[in-house]
């Protein structure tokens, strides 16, 4: 089968889609109100996350130098981000010590807030041009 070339920005908007699952599946592990079928739910939500990663995969190397290096700049400015929302999260931890599940759900809830962040900075910085 050959491979259809897509947009970069509609690569990086999709990759939202498994840090959604991810805080979902995160929720479904801690959830107090325990149901069997949230097990097969928890599951299915990992394998459908695992077969989204695998397809994303497949489609990363057919860009081009530029869109790579706009990729790079962005990677570079969520890292500091990353820096900045990990140190939210361990200081006040270090003072209050939550509990190991808000800590999980702080953790989760700026994984999807940084993959959010990183789309809408390339998007910036695509059209921009910078």
């Amino acid at each position: 089968m050959k491979d259809k070339k897509i947009s970069l920005r509609i690569w990086i908007s999709a990759k939202i889609i498994p840090a959604l699952l991810f805080l979902i599946y995160y929720w479904m592990s801690v959830s107090l109100t325990f149901k069997p079928i949230h097990i097969l739910i928890e599951y299915l939500l990992l394998g459908l996350t695992l077969v989204f990663l695998a397809l994303l995969k497949g489609n990363s190397e057919i860009f081009d130098e530029f869109a790579k290096e706009t990729l790079n700049k962005t990677d570079s400015i969520c890292l500091k981000l990353s820096y900045l929302f990990m140190a939210g999260i361990l200081l006040p931890s270090a003072f209050i010590t939550p509990s190991g599940v808000m800590t999980g759900y702080l953790i989760a809830i700026g994984i999807v807030a940084l993959t959010i962040l990183r789309a809408i900075i390339f998007c910036v910085i695509d059209m921009r041009g910078i």
